[in-house]
């Protein structure tokens, strides 16, 4: 086994996503209070983040050469669908941070579980990375790549926005010179999740070892989306599921990850959210969001349903 090495977990941000950030720092520091963390900047618009860096005990890593090499990887794999999807190639600076070995978050996270066994997971298994599940449709387009990677290397799916590493699995220059590779083939890759189908090319087509996490440690649920089956309680300051007649059934569960789902009165796993978000907020203010949450509630599930409707999507299409 590996001697024991600096530990943590990075995060990217920035000011635009406040909210997020404040309940996923206050959930993370609820679990992991010593953990060290660092925040890696979507871009440059995060001066309201610093100032939290002392009441949440995190550092920033910044590093602008790499940022750039980065950004520039992400621009050229981009096929229209967004302005901002080459920063989110930022998050791979993480190979090259001051951790050796590391777990990445994205901020729409709540953190709800203690995750250094998770790092240490890597030299309890032998592993140079671990991911969470996902599905190859969010990777792959039907074609010869996903077919080899499933048949040759069993390829699973993996989310970009929660993985477990370690430093220097892989070199800048290696990233770019497989970007090269993935722009001559990018009708392979789905046309939207360019950050996470690289990562995914990236892992399937090396010899580093992977695994699934929820694989190597069975008590840890699948289950990381808020939209999940069964509902979520606390059991001796563990959260469980609870989806009886189901494998996920009183398993624990890791993180909740709002991964494209916009923060709402009507979005899954609100008290949770609000549970973080509100922490360290005087009462008046958890009393005013709650009261406009249960106004607007009603608003909102009307206009999600009629928006939804096959006629009035049909007839909006047609004349919009």
């Amino acid at each position: 086994m590996r001697e024991e090495k600096n530990l943590g977990a990075y995060f990217l941000a920035n000011d635009l996503i406040y909210d997020w950030v404040i309940t996923f720092l206050e959930s993370f520091r609820e679990f992991n209070p010593y953990l060290k963390l660092y925040l890696i900047p979507f871009d440059n618009n995060y001066s309201n983040l610093k100032s939290l860096d002392k009441k949440f005990n995190f550092d920033i890593f910044e590093e602008d050469f790499i940022f750039k090499r980065l950004e520039i990887i992400g621009k050229q794999l981009e096929t229209g669908y967004t302005t901002t999807s080459p920063y989110w190639f930022r998050r791979f600076a993480s190979f090259w941070g001051p951790l050796d070995r590391f777990i990445y978050l994205d901020s729409r996270i709540v953190v709800l579980n203690n995750l250094e066994p998770l790092i240490k997971a890597l030299d309890s298994y032998n592993c140079d990375f671990l991911h969470f599940e996902g599905g190859l449709d969010q990777v792959y387009n039907l074609g010869y790549l996903r077919e080899n990677l499933v048949i040759e290397k069993k390829a699973q799916g993996f989310n970009s926005g929660k993985w477990i590493s370690r430093k220097n699995l892989f070199s800048v220059e290696y990233l770019e010179q497989m970007s090269c590779f993935l722009v001559e083939n990018r009708s392979q890759f789905n046309a939207r999740n360019t950050d996470q189908f690289f990562l995914n090319y990236l892992i399937h087509s090396s010899n580093v070892k992977s695994a699934s996490i929820h694989d190597l440690i069975p008590h840890l649920s699948r289950l990381t989306w808020p939209p999940m089956p069964g509902s979520i309680y606390r059991e001796n300051g563990i959260y469980k599921t609870w989806s009886y007649g189901m494998s996920e059934h009183k398993k624990e569960i890791i993180l909740l990850h709002w991964a494209g789902i916009k923060e709402s009165p009507i979005m899954p796993r609100r008290h949770i959210f609000l549970k973080y978000r509100l922490k360290s907020e005087p009462l008046y203010l958890k009393l005013k969001i709650r009261i406009l949450d249960l106004l607007l509630k009603p608003i909102l599930w009307f206009y999600i349903r009629l928006k939804s409707n096959r006629i009035v999507n049909m007839w909006y299409h047609k004349y919009s």
